[in-house]
């Protein structure tokens, strides 16, 4: 037995030095884990959420709403994500944290899960320490030797307007810029600031991969995008927007400001396209759909393969797996 053992170990040996292989490495992938736009519930798709998942690590941009299973169903545990960075602070994107901060205490983390993010994060993540904490502290009767469940969320929040590494671990880079989400239409300055929303960029052994969270065109996003092998992209559907506002009594100056904070605010198809063919982007995945009710989005290919005549064009789902490398 042992013989035989040995001899089959030793062909494989030989096989993989004969074909040039190499031990298999982690895999490296993106799972769209949720491709809906906007705080309102959806049938079919869940809040905007994505994992990247390389060189053995995970990581997770944004967590809307349903994060939580969505990671579970991509085949990780939401206990094991390493390092979590948020876009910008919307509903939609961040409504998902307390869930996944919850049961990653009650799954028994012991490595801290960072969460990074513009202005705004740190606020954002005690906060909902301190309200998940009422749970926490029931739970403590059978969990008393479990660390304090808000040191496992250590939040980073930085400031950043032009193309910034803000981290180079295990063999990746990670960059971040501010866009236009916010460039028209914004809040009043809040204690920790002005809004901003960012996107992200990582460049791995696998390749490179930009995450454009919210926003509308921006030569900054462009340019953090340059060369790019994958653009993860939110885009937006002026004309369903409008005739859904219009049919629920939408109208006057508040119809004028939502199709004002869309048409500049978000990414058309064509401004999308134009921006990723300048970028010499290679391949667009579409997500976080901006449309009216019982759109798929097969009505934006046309327009943005007009203005992306080369790469090639994936149309998201929920829990779509695109390999990276």
């Amino acid at each position: 037995m042992q013989r035989r053992m040995m001899l089959k170990a030793g062909g494989v040996a030989l096989a993989m030095m004969a074909g040039g292989l190499r031990a298999q490495s982690p895999k490296a992938r993106i799972v769209l884990l949720g491709t809906a736009g906007g705080p309102p519930p959806h049938l079919a798709r869940s809040q905007p959420a994505t994992l990247l998942e390389v060189g053995g690590k995970r990581y997770l941009i944004d967590a809307g709403e349903n994060a939580g299973q969505q990671l579970l169903r991509a085949g990780v545990q939401p206990s094991k994500v390493d390092l979590t960075l948020l876009t910008h602070l919307h509903w939609d994107h961040t409504l998902g944290l307390d869930y996944l901060m919850a049961t990653g205490w009650m799954l028994g983390r012991s490595v801290p899960m960072p969460i990074w993010g513009p202005p705004g994060t740190r606020k954002l993540v005690e906060r909902t320490a301190l309200a998940i904490g009422v749970g926490e502290d029931i739970f403590r009767a059978q969990a008393a030797a479990r660390p304090p469940l808000a040191g496992l969320y250590p939040p980073r929040e930085f400031d950043v307007s032009a193309p910034q590494v803000i981290a180079e671990q295990d063999g990746v880079k990670i960059s971040a810029v501010a866009n236009s989400h916010f460039a028209q239409i914004r809040s009043a300055p809040h204690d920790y600031g002005v809004d901003k929303a960012y996107a992200y960029r990582f460049d791995t052994s696998a390749g490179s991969v930009v995450f454009t969270g919210d926003t509308g065109p921006s030569p900054a996003l462009g340019e953090l995008a340059r060369g790019a092998d994958v653009m993860v992209s939110e885009i937006v559907d002026l004309e369903s927007i409008r005739a859904g506002l219009v049919a629920n009594g939408t109208a006057g100056a508040a119809l004028d400001m939502l199709m004002q904070h869309m048409a500049h605010q978000h990414l058309t198809p064509e401004a999308l396209g134009t921006m990723a063919s300048a970028a010499g982007v290679k391949k667009l995945v579409l997500t976080h759909f901006v449309m009216g009710k019982g759109g798929e989005g097969e009505s934006l290919l046309a327009p943005l393969r007009r203005a992306f005549p080369k790469g090639e064009i994936i149309l998201g789902r929920d829990l779509l797996e695109i390999p990276l490398g």
